[in-house]
């Protein structure tokens, strides 16, 4: 220790900031200033000296080791997105220590709630060949969120979709036909979307729109739809002028957050930190859309319901239309939500920083 340092310790105030980690140059310097006029220079250049060790001590202390992956499927990722998660400071982006308020709350949230952090997450989820997504404008749902209405346009899809699995079991890429209900905003102007007869749906990873579809069409038009969509028997134009009930997302990316109290209040805790900490990221650059901004090459970040692996909450699934591609994550953070953004959603090229989060990945076909 430095010899100066000793008349330091004498002053039990300053020594127990110190040894706290707690010192703070705006009020600390002063109040020490005050006080010991004769030997500030040396014993603040001491403290000085000491802070960042001091600090990197308690965050060592506070964080947990990083996951790691074997190589097998790190290359199996790589082969879907650019892997970029060299530089360990680049995992948190400013996010592990941050300043952010929101951050730093969320993660005390997250610290309490009983997450499996043992089980690989790998391959604990499937890639959907299809993912039908229908707005309800909620945020919650009932334990099972597809079944609450027989008359229900999510109801007549989800029944279409479990009927339909063997049949399309080899067509196509992925493994599942999948019906999701989200926050996306329904239109509650429409008697007949309120009582959940008719619907607009989106259909990824396509980004395509059914329009105003009606739950007694809906097996005739997915009937000769999805064979269209799975085996890409036409470019995506053509289709689209063939069909006039069907339009083109205007999004460059989807964000969905299991926020599914119903079935898991971890989720519903977790959902609403993450969305607010992915809005404040995208904002600065541009991207980010409230339900509304019809402005086209935005990033929509909303509420879904039940998607499987709750004791890996949160759950997140980005869909990227102009890479084709599905990123399905699991325990994710606050901490972690700035450099998905930086790397994921923000850049033309996409790359991925948290590999160890993949729950699964899938690239698309160029359709």
């Amino acid at each position: 220790m430095h010899p100066n340092c000793l008349l330091a310790k004498n002053n039990n105030e300053i020594y127990r900031i110190y040894k706290k980690g707690q010192y703070n140059t705006s009020t600390h310097e002063r109040w020490y200033l005050q006080r010991t006029p004769s030997y500030s220079m040396n014993v603040l250049s001491y403290f000085k000296s000491q802070k960042p060790a001091t600090e990197n001590h308690r965050q060592s202390a506070d964080e947990a080791p990083r996951e790691t992956i074997d190589e097998e499927v790190r290359h199996e990722i790589s082969e879907c997105i650019d892997i970029d998660d060299d530089d360990a400071h680049s995992v948190c982006s400013g996010g592990c220590h941050s300043a952010d308020e929101d951050i730093v709350r969320g993660e005390e949230v997250f610290k309490k709630l009983q997450i499996d952090k043992e089980t690989p997450l790998f391959n604990s989820s499937k890639t959907p060949k299809l993912h039908f997504v229908v707005p309800t404008s909620q945020i919650d749902w009932q334990f099972d969120a597809c079944m609450e209405n027989e008359k229900s346009v999510q109801y007549k899809i989800n029944q279409w979709c479990q009927d339909h699995a063997d049949e399309y079991l080899q067509t196509g890429e992925g493994q599942t036909l999948t019906c999701s209900v989200t926050s996306l905003p329904k239109d509650i102007m429409d008697i007949e979307v309120m009582r959940g007869t008719k619907n607009n749906v989106l259909i990824l990873p396509h980004f395509i729109w059914i329009n105003d579809l009606k739950s007694d069409d809906v097996k005739n038009t997915l009937d000769e739809l999805v064979p269209v969509l799975l085996d890409h028997n036409l470019d995506k134009e053509t289709l689209l002028k063939q069909k006039s009930n069907l339009s083109l997302a205007r999004e460059k990316a989807f964000v969905f957050i299991c926020s599914h109290t119903t079935r898991d209040k971890r989720c519903g805790v977790t959902a609403p930190y993450l969305k607010k900490t992915f809005e404040k990221q995208l904002q600065p650059h541009g991207l980010y859309r409230d339900n509304s901004d019809f402005r086209p090459d935005g990033v929509n970040v909303c509420f879904i319901n039940h998607v499987g692996g709750h004791k890996f909450a949160g759950n997140v699934q980005i869909y990227l239309k102009n890479d084709h591609t599905l990123i399905w994550l699991g325990r994710i953070t606050p901490k972690n939500v700035p450099t998905i953004a930086e790397n994921v959603l923000i850049p033309e090229k996409p790359t991925l920083p948290l590999p160890e989060k993949v729950r699964c990945i899938k690239k698309y076909a160029a359709w």
